[in-house]
């Protein structure tokens, strides 16, 4: 990505309603995939996120242990530091600077679909998973879903259920819980894409970060807490506009 673009999700990880609720849902799946918040033995619970981004999800799952973040872009973590993130590694999710077997839980949230070939990524999130270790993965979902938002966010594909889950499997790790996410406010957002395609006037790619009104953007967080409740429940969705996987090691 983009300096401007990792700009503009820096500015919008702390009040857009898609960067809260996709927090919510981490945390969630962090919650209702270990008992307490320590590890084995009770040391304290490692979490690496990789691909972390600017650090909105690794500054919201602070509390839960001894959190690392990875990225490709100095520039993403200097944003990282600008949030006062201190435990940051410069490297691929294809070649994780971190040790076997280092980590109880590792997220990978919004990442594979960046990465020319996300086999290699996923072999190494197992590689640093404890035995036992829970991964979780969030892509974007629906191949005839691609729009400019894409093309702005530097994608390289969206993932088809049947698809992301055969990757999983080859990877070697065990499905634990898997669902659409983003469903309830789908139809809407369909309808939005549709409208953007038709619209004259279309500008560059650039990100879909749009304002919405305060009671609109209380219903929208409340059904995304709706929705990650049921997941962690074991609930799997109805088509969304995203993809959610819980694995174990």
């Amino acid at each position: 990505m983009t300096r401007d673009e990792l700009q503009r999700m820096y500015l919008a990880e702390n009040t857009y309603w898609w960067f809260i609720g996709r927090r919510k849902l981490v945390r969630r799946l962090i919650q209702c995939t270990h008992t307490g918040q320590t590890g084995p033995g009770g040391d304290v619970l490692r979490i690496l996120d990789i691909g972390c981004g600017t650090g909105g999800t690794l500054e919201a799952i602070a509390d839960f242990g001894e959190t690392w973040g990875a990225d490709i872009s100095q520039d993403a973590l200097d944003f990282c530091r600008e949030r006062g993130l201190t435990r940051l590694k410069l490297c691929p999710a294809e070649k994780l600077d971190f040790d076997n077997e280092s980590f109880d839980v590792a997220l990978s949230c919004d990442v594979l679909e960046h990465l020319e070939d996300d086999a290699p990524a996923l072999a190494e999130m197992k590689r640093i998973l404890r035995p036992g270790g829970y991964g979780i993965i969030t892509v974007p979902a629906h191949k005839w879903l691609w729009s400019s938002h894409d093309i702005a966010l530097q994608h390289r594909r969206r993932y088809n259920a049947g698809e992301l889950r055969a990757k999983l499997e080859a990877a070697g790790l065990g499905i634990v819980r898997f669902s659409y996410g983003v469903s309830l406010m789908f139809p809407a957002l369909i309808g939005y894409r549709a409208l953007r395609r038709i619209l004259p006037g279309r500008k560059a790619p650039q990100t879909e970060f749009v304002r919405v009104p305060s009671v609109l953007r209380w219903v929208l967080l409340r059904m995304l807490d709706l929705e990650a409740a049921m997941v962690c429940r074991g609930v799997p969705l109805p088509p969304g506009a995203s993809l959610v996987a819980v694995v174990r090691k």
